[in-house]
């Protein structure tokens, strides 16, 4: 007998709870609370209060609304939620706002040597430097919140006591997103005195013994063990396998998130159901151990979030009432935000909640629709979770990183399997690697399943157009919501031949990207983001050169998010790491034409860069030209031949572009620094953009040079927390002196300049 086909049944439209206007209205009263907190601990001066009156006015305009307009009825619970919501919002948020100001007076002129951290959770790593979310402690009394950075990895929950600098953070970007995460200061550790790790409890015991197993900094397969069990991602994100994850836009593969306690309450489900137990205690079981795996692993918001949400869809089947995950998820929420409002500003917390309603809205709606194309339905299923939750958090992910994944659903459908694999299986065996005699195989079955995973990453990440950069600033982004609800609105239903025209139409647009940066991109300069080194983008119509290439694979990254497809040449102004680190990747990934040194230094260079196949080998001397498309890159040092081995012997690039009434003269410096750069200071003479030599240090520049060079812009290239504190304050100091503008990768990501008819514009990749 046939089995019968499963109807293709037309979704209806999702059902809005009110409880979204609930979460609606806190959500907006803590943003407006707690963005006018941040501008009093950010400038140091009373901010404008005025916007917060917005909040019990809108509040006492819908109640009032309610009462005196009959046909507002169906709305009531609507606006009186939102209502509750405006004014709880602005409670709990002004109760934290005057603990955060309180406690940043309180730090203030207080010596790091005098207080207590207690360490949350793990570290961001960035170039071997540790950075950290700290309660601080003094006399034994809870003051706030600050970002503690050292040189060393401490675990979670270790008091440590430091000889640093507490400051303020800057007024920028960066600064205010970590205020705004409850940070209320940073602390550089200069020293650490000591570090007490206290008593962890057996969970916190249990997962640091899995990572010292796993040991996630000598591998990156055993990175992502540690990222996908232990939820531990710091060394896999250092690496440069790392940003194959948000090339692919599978990041969210590596974060606890729902589909991760979905399949491990999946393995503890099955395991329940071969006892004897009751289905209700059951459910009571499999609710403690998705809590348990939520601490283990760090608790992130996004974890818990989840975990939320499935206590709640078991409490809702175990009173036999029909779940409904819209409410459960808005519920959740608004108990997360009255909690801890800084929570919003969480990226983690933002990105889990925008993709968890997309899909519930959506993906059911979008399966149908490709299902009407002739897609079977599992794969729909998997490109419609993807689909909808990268469309839903494009508002998130494009101010922050500045790259759209057009490859994100193939890589999606292709490794998300393969990830969940690993999970599965690494539940089941890594714990066994705790047991001396089996630790040799525990790791076996997990290690092949995550090396599968990376080739696929890799793979993926290096096709041509996987990503594309897109300007943080551009408002389009905020038109993909605005359509999403106007779809929930209109709900048509989908028919397969206007949806083939409209994907044709798609494909068509996606392919314009690479054809305009192939071959038609407009004349820029651009100062990669890639940590504590250096790598600048020259490109014109066609032409594409790289001058440095940073010190391993994020530079590769760098270019696919900037649209690059092949390099006609590639400058290295000396044989440190730093600035030629990255080349090897560079040749296995693109077509290179020609590597230019100075005069001399190719008899030094390192081997992995010497005799490749099709690629020129050129020596430059002070005064040749190269022309860069429009371009003309002029040597300006070193004057003599040298070896290229230390900062003196960088190669330093005048490049001069004068096409159309538009100008812009910028000077890449390399390492090279001010007894250097005043030998040929003069016959440079004025320009608009400096790269500041050896990352901004000290000795880079001076108020006598930058009179003589009347930059508009400064430009240094350095990572996050460094040890070497570039840039320096005297550098940047020098800089604002002069009357120029500063700006650094570290806050700003990449930095594009590009000529216009009054002078020059800069983009750059976070705001």
């Amino acid at each position: 007998m046939s089995t019968p086909k499963r109807e293709h049944v037309m979704p209806p439209r999702p059902l809005m709870p009110w409880t979204m206007a609930l979460c609606a209205g806190l959500c907006v009263s803590c943003v407006l609370v707690l963005n006018v907190a941040a501008d009093a601990i950010l400038r140091e001066r009373a901010p404008a209060v005025g916007p917060l009156w917005a909040i019990p006015v809108a509040a006492a305009v819908f109640v009032v609304l309610v009462q005196s307009c009959a046909r507002l009825a169906p709305l009531k619970r609507w606006l009186y939620a939102a209502s509750v919501g405006l004014v709880a919002g602005a409670v709990v948020s002004a109760w934290w706002a005057a603990g955060a100001l309180s406690a940043s007076k309180v730090l203030d002129g207080r010596a790091a040597s005098s207080l207590e951290f207690v360490v949350q959770g793990d570290p961001s790593i960035n170039d071997d430097v540790c950075s950290y979310t700290c309660e601080v402690l003094a006399d034994g009394k809870n003051l706030a919140t600050v970002r503690l950075s050292c040189d060393r990895e401490l675990g979670a929950g270790s008091h440590v006591r430091v000889i640093g600098r507490v400051s303020r953070f800057e007024n920028d970007s960066y600064g205010r997103s970590r205020v705004l995460r409850g940070e209320v200061r940073k602390v550089k550790a200069v020293r650490i005195v000591s570090v007490d790790e206290g008593s962890p409890g057996p969970l916190l015991r249990l997962r640091n013994g899995l990572l010292a197993s796993i040991s996630p900094a000598t591998d990156p397969a055993r990175a992502l063990i540690a990222g996908v069990v232990c939820g531990r991602s710091a060394e896999l994100r250092a690496l440069p396998a790392g940003d194959w994850f948000s090339v692919t836009g599978t990041a969210h593969l590596i974060a606890v998130s729902g589909s991760h306690l979905a399949i491990v309450g999946y393995l503890i489900e099955g395991v329940l159901q071969k006892t004897r137990c009751s289905r209700g205690l059951q459910r009571i079981l499999l609710a403690l151990t998705l809590v348990a795996y939520a601490s283990f692993t760090g608790a992130s918001p996004s974890a818990v979030r989840a975990c939320c949400m499935v206590f709640a869809t078991l409490v809702v089947n175990g009173a036999g009432r029909r779940r409904h995950g819209a409410s459960a998820l808005f519920v959740t929420m608004s108990i997360f935000v009255l909690l801890r409002p800084t929570v919003l500003f969480d990226m983690g917390f933002q990105l889990s909640c925008a993709s968890v309603f997309a899909i519930l809205c959506f993906c059911p709606y979008a399966t149908y629709a490709l299902g009407e194309l002739g897609v079977p339905t599992g794969v729909a299923s998997m490109l419609s979770v993807t689909l909808c939750s990268q469309l839903a958090t494009l508002p998130i992910t494009i101010p922050a990183f500045g790259t759209f994944s057009l490859i994100a659903p193939l890589a999606n459908a292709v490794i998300g399997p393969v990830v969940s694999l690993l999970l599965a299986v690494s539940i089941v065996l890594v714990p066994f690697s705790l047991v001396a005699p089996l630790q040799a195989w525990a790791l076996v079955v997990p290690m092949i399943a995550a090396r599968c995973a990376l080739f696929f990453e890799q793979l993926f990440a290096a096709v041509p157009g996987a990503s594309v950069s897109v300007p943080p600033d551009s408002m389009w982004i905020y038109l993909v919501p605005c359509l999403l609800a106007a779809l929930l609105v209109w709900w048509p239903r989908p028919r397969a031949r206007p949806m083939a025209v409209g994907l044709a139409c798609l494909v068509l647009l996606a392919a314009i990207p690479y054809i305009y940066w192939d071959r038609f991109a407009p004349p820029s300069v651009t100062v990669l983001d890639v940590g504590q080194a250096d790598a600048i983008l020259i490109r014109q119509g066609g032409t594409v050169a790289l001058v440095d290439c940073g010190l391993d694979e994020r530079v590769v990254s760098a270019l696919v998010r900037n649209n690059v497809h092949h390099i006609d040449a590639v400058f290295v102004t000396h044989w440190d790491e730093d600035h030629w680190g990255g080349l090897p990747a560079v040749l296995e990934q693109f077509s290179v034409g020609t590597i230019a040194v100075a005069a001399d230094a190719l008899e030094d260079a390192p081997a992995e860069v010497l005799n490749r196949p099709g690629v020129e080998y050129r020596q430059v001397r002070r005064g040749d030209t190269v022309d860069i498309g429009s371009f003309c890159a002029r040597v300006m040092w070193p004057f003599e031949s040298v070896d290229g081995e230390g900062n003196e012997d960088s190669l330093v690039l005048l490049l001069s572009y004068a096409q159309e009434g538009k100008s812009l003269r910028v000077l890449l410096t390399g390492d090279a620094e001010l007894d250097q750069e005043r030998e040929f200071v003069q016959e440079v003479g004025d320009i608009d953009v400096l790269k500041l030599g050896h990352h901004g240090s000290k000795v880079s520049v001076d108020t006598d040079l930058l009179g003589t060079l009347k930059p508009g812009l400064s430009i240094a290239s350095a990572g996050e927390g460094n040890r070497y504190g570039h840039p320096s304050d005297a550098c940047i100091d020098s800089v604002r002196d002069a009357g120029g503008a500063f700006a650094c990768t570290i806050e700003q990501g990449d930095i594009t300049v590009s000529p216009t008819v009054t002078g020059f514009a800069m983009r750059c990749q976070r705001p």
